[in-house]
């Protein structure tokens, strides 16, 4: 029987209990401040500092890796708009087992996000507070600051989805507007242009093509741009999820793409050049615009980037905590973890237990992380190998659910499915060890917990034996990352190493695709579950009546 027409439920149990208040122009907010963080406050000079100019060759391909993976996860929100939606749709196509490692891998790192922004904030105030830092870290002042930050966050989301919007949507405006004028001010009063190929500083490349890669994984580009795909976890509570939401996360890559480029430009043209000659891997900047601008005497602009540095990691902060409560209240809702965790309050329409445990679990995360470099490479691995599974969700359910209303269709999927896993696995493996192998670790324990899950919910092996794949791409990523020299032994030399994991990649989307459970399988069978997938009439290409 066609999966499908198997389960046709009049009501969409999930999202009765949401209230559907986001409108086009609140998703596109959400995605921006997802976007325009931290990143933008540390990203120029930490990609400046490990591959000088060539930091706008990675701004460029992080960008595009991003896009190649947006791409599929906005044909699977048109699909399923649910809460918590990027960690259930590995749910449909391979069962149990693979989506509890999609989930495992979504909640902390997420959980963590509001942590790695107040830590962002912590060190920008350093510079007007110094008791907040202690040497490159945090001091136990400095930490006590960001847990009563991150609470605040936590706060704002429990006072509801509308209050969210109404906080969210002005403080993305002021994080807009400083970085654009500051590009502008920079780009007018203190451009240089001979710096980006000085001759003192290195030259085009002064790490050649390997300082490309490691930036791109390592300086917080793709920290930066993860933000943008944050809708896709509020699908239940957007006006017209299914036309909106592609066309919201597509839009923002576009325009931060422009924006990430200009900033890098800006700060590459304005350093002054004497503090070149050491080269661009001795610069050594706290505030990084801010100390930029008080070197070039503008010292009044840098008094508006001090309170943007508290707005902007806020305002992303915010958007995170909201995200990552929709992950874990998923998570309760399918089985990954208690069930008290799928509440939601009937007052405010949010899922209040969510929101406080991962307030905990971020407060925690600064003990072993006490700064915003430590933490994105942790952040950057699991979301990516997180990143990993969409490609080859999308092609199995192209197979299984073939009927399935699709507002949007990633073109030519059989080609830029099997790159976008290509690419998924080489940003892993430019983050470089020990770190790729400590997550990896991570993700080991969340097997043992998946586990305990399984004998519990009773899930069927087949569920297991469909996430093999998965295991071994666990199992290669930090084996090559050991052994290649992207901080490992150097035993696989380069570029084989690179072509080596490119390749994995491509056998990895092969392996999920022919991995993928029909339907009935992947659901085990169980009504409410299957009744997430319901088929409703809608049009090819997305109708651009967006409902602002």
């Amino acid at each position: 029987m066609d999966p499908v027409k198997q389960y046709q439920p009049t009501v969409d149990p999930d999202v009765t209990g949401y209230r559907r208040a986001l409108s086009f122009r609140d998703l596109m907010m959400v995605s921006l401040s997802g976007v325009v963080g931290s990143g933008w406050l540390f990203g120029a000079y930490n990609a400046a500092k490990v591959s000088g100019a060539g930091s706008l060759i990675a701004w460029a391909l992080g960008g595009i890796a991003i896009l190649l993976s947006t791409l599929p996860n906005s044909e699977l929100v048109g699909m399923f708009p649910r809460a918590g939606g990027a960690m259930r749709y590995p749910l449909y196509s391979h069962g149990s087992f693979v989506g509890f490692l999609v989930a495992w891998g979504s909640w902390i790192p997420g959980a963590a996000g509001a942590a790695t922004e107040a830590a962002a904030v912590i060190q920008y105030a350093s510079s007007y507070w110094p008791a907040l830092y202690s040497g490159q870290r945090m001091s136990p002042l400095g930490m006590a600051v960001a847990a009563f930050l991150v609470i605040l966050f936590a706060y704002v989301n429990i006072l509801g989805i509308r209050w969210f919007a109404r906080i969210n949507t002005p403080l993305t405006v002021v994080k807009l507007i400083v970085p654009a004028g500051t590009i502008i001010i920079l780009l007018a009063t203190s451009f240089h242009p001979a710096n980006f190929a000085s001759v003192a500083s290195g030259g085009l490349l002064p790490t050649g093509i390997k300082g490309i890669f490691v930036a791109l994984a390592t300086s917080g580009i793709i920290y930066s741009y993860l933000g943008s795909t944050g809708p896709i976890q509020l699908a239940a509570e957007a006006k017209n999820p299914r036309r909106q939401i592609p066309v919201a996360i597509l839009a923002v890559v576009g325009v931060s793409m422009a924006l990430y480029l200009l900033l890098q430009v800006a700060f590459i043209g304005a350093i002054p050049s004497h503090l070149l000659m050491a080269g661009w891997g001795n610069l050594n900047f706290n505030a990084p615009f801010v100390e930029l601008l008080v070197s070039v005497n503008l010292v009044w602009v840098s008094y508006i980037l001090y309170a943007d540095a508290i707005i902007s990691p806020s305002g992303t902060a915010l958007t995170g905590t909201a995200v990552v409560a929709r992950i874990l209240y998923a998570m309760g809702l399918q089985g990954f973890a208690p069930k008290r965790l799928a509440q939601i309050d009937p007052k405010r329409g949010v899922p209040v237990v969510s929101i406080i445990v991962n307030e905990i679990v971020g407060i925690i995360f600064l003990l072993p992380f006490p700064s915003w470099q430590s933490l994105i490479s942790v952040v950057v691995t699991c979301a990516v190998f997180t990143n990993l599974v969409v490609p080859a969700t999308v092609s199995v359910l192209r197979r299984t659910v073939p009927n399935q209303a699709r507002p949007f269709k990633v073109p030519l999927l059989n080609l830029t499915a099997p790159v976008a896993s290509a690419v998924s696995c080489l940003i892993m493996y430019w983050v470089g060890w020990p770190v790729t192998g400590r997550v990896m670790l991570f993700f080991a324990i969340g097997i043992v917990f998946y586990f305990i899950a399984f004998r519990r919910q009773k899930w069927p092996w087949r569920h297991v034996r469909a996430g093999i794949w998965l295991v071994l791409a666990m199992v290669f990523i930090p084996l090559m990352s050991f052994l290649g020299t992207f901080g490992g032994r150097g035993i696989v030399p380069a570029p084989w190493d690179s072509m080596i994991v490119a390749l994995s990649g491509v056998v990895f989307w092969l392996l999920g695709r022919y991995s993928g459970l029909s339907l009935p399988a992947a659901m085990n069978g169980r009504g409410i579950e299957g009744a997430e997938v319901y088929s409703v009439e809608a049009p090819e290409l997305i109708d651009f009546d967006l409902n602002f």
